[in-house]
């Protein structure tokens, strides 16, 4: 008796510690994605270049409306920056996997809001421009 008393205390805190375990290494697992995301956040907004996407819209918007405007949305989807290996230096892999995954959707992000704002402001001009019949670049076209 006093054995399988002891055999049945054994058992179950064994399966308490085999349960234990997987949900502690998931809450590590976590906590290294939380802070890979937030760091890769945060260097992605210092990183991207809005004014670039933004201008890059805005002209192509204003050249041709939409249709060209769609080339620099369509290239801020496409481009994706690898974030710089020094600041990945020195990090377990698990890391580094979700730093780079979060830094290159957040720049693709970015990329894309600053490319719709600049190609929605300049169709926005080129529709005034026509409703306005005025024609800047009729100069370039010949007949």
């Amino acid at each position: 008796m006093k054995r399988g008393l002891l055999f049945h205390a054994l058992v179950v805190l064994m399966l308490g510690l085999i349960w234990h375990m997987p949900l502690q290494c998931l809450a590590q697992q976590n906590s290294v994605a939380l802070d890979a995301k937030t760091d890769a956040e945060y260097d992605a907004e210092d990183d991207v270049n809005t004014a670039l996407w933004l201008a890059a819209g805005g002209i192509l918007g204003t050249a041709g409306s939409c249709l060209l405007g769609s080339i620099a949305i369509g290239g801020a989807y496409v481009y994706q920056p690898v974030p710089p290996a020094e600041r990945l230096l020195g990090k377990s892999a698990e890391y580094v996997s979700f730093y780079t995954d979060a830094y290159k959707a957040r720049i693709r992000r970015l990329q894309l809001v600053a490319a719709t704002k600049g190609t929605l402001g300049g169709s926005a001009v080129f529709f005034l421009l026509g409703a306005l019949n005025i024609k800047p670049w009729s100069d370039f076209v010949t007949r």
